[in-house]
């Protein structure tokens, strides 16, 4: 077969996105949760440019009217089209969850501004676990064994609807299934009688997925997973819904096989990662019976980065496509109970 990628057309110019970031420059939020003082902007840079939520960082100094204080680094997230408020409430539960400890944290909230949509939050350590991925997996599964540790403490925090957090729609997986393998069978014709196969075995693997819904991510990977020696800090909650436990479990597993193929050509390559991380998951008191679970969501996520690489930003090398779809195939079978990888 031969696979072509096809562009996907821009919502927003590179200068628009660029623009819109810039905006948000022209002053942090009020960093009501520090200590009051003068704030003075020493340094100002966008992080991430998008139409509805860019990433800005500010570098600045508190002056309690005692002397300057040493640089503080400060990022900025707006919610254009909505919903900072609840973003901005969620991670302030978060932390009186008890992610405000040492090892396992979110970043710390320091501002809102309802205005703009903007809220200010503590910087994430430097190292992004995604970049450990460029060595070899082996030697750093430690680290995805920390990643499963973090996960566990989500899932097992008290029920936090009072902030509003959504309890993901029952309809939910079939819409996104639909919207992939639509598009995939309109790229890849020779496939599509097995990417319809292959979408109806998914949600059937998704809907045998039992036991009660927790406190989910939505986006649990290794690009939102930072850390150093000491602590873990997860960013990006903007998909947190309370759903099955087997929803975070799978994305990580799927994001990181691919994140690794893409990296050293074979997904097998980040396995030492996918065992170590389901090891602290269960060692930290995560639900054993959501890892057996997890398969259904494993390829839900195949389908899902298929669509993106694909799709959305089309990769100029697809020759990993057909390992991709027999992944994606053995996912299906693992969660129809007939074995894994």
């Amino acid at each position: 077969m031969s696979y072509t990628g096809a562009a996907a057309p821009a919502t927003a110019t590179g200068a628009e996105r660029l623009a819109i970031a810039e905006s948000l420059l022209a002053s942090p939020p009020p960093l009501d949760a520090l200590p009051p003082s003068r704030v003075k902007v020493l340094t100002r840079s966008v992080v991430h440019a998008s139409r509805s939520r860019p990433v800005v960082r500010w570098t600045v100094t508190l002056d309690p009217g005692s002397g300057p204080s040493a640089p503080l680094p400060v990022i900025g997230k707006a919610y254009r089209m909505g919903g900072g408020e609840q973003a901005w409430q969620l991670l302030n539960g978060l932390r009186h969850a008890g992610f405000d400890a040492p090892q396992l944290r979110v970043p710390a909230p320091y501002g809102f501004d309802p205005a703009r949509q903007l809220f200010a939050q503590e910087e994430a350590p430097a190292t992004i676990l995604h970049s450990l991925l460029e060595g070899d997996p082996q030697a750093t599964a430690l680290e995805a064994s920390r990643a499963g540790r973090w996960l566990a403490r989500l899932h097992s925090i008290p029920d936090m609807r009072g902030l509003r957090i959504p309890v993901l729609a029952e309809d939910f997986e079939h819409a996104k299934l639909t919207e992939y393998t639509r598009a995939l069978a309109d790229l890849l014709p020779q496939a599509a009688v097995r990417l319809g196969r292959l979408a109806a075995g998914t949600l059937a693997g998704l809907q045998r997925v039992d036991g009660g819904r927790v406190m989910t991510h939505g986006d649990f990977q290794p690009k939102n997973i930072h850390l150093d020696r000491h602590s873990v800090v997860v960013i990006d909650f903007d998909r947190a819904a309370w759903a099955p436990a087997a929803r975070d479990l799978g994305h990580f597993i799927g994001q990181t096989l691919t994140m690794g193929a893409a990296r050293h050509g074979t997904l097998r390559a980040a396995a030492p990662w996918v065992e170590a991380f389901e090891d602290g998951y269960i060692t930290s008191g995560g639900d054993a019976g959501a890892v057996s679970t997890a398969p259904a969501y494993v390829a839900r996520t195949f389908a899902e980065v298929l669509f993106y690489r694909l799709v959305v930003r089309p990769v100029r090398n697809s020759s990993f496509v057909p390992d991709w779809l027999d992944a994606w195939e053995a996912a299906v079978e693992a969660a129809s109970g007939c074995g894994y990888r």
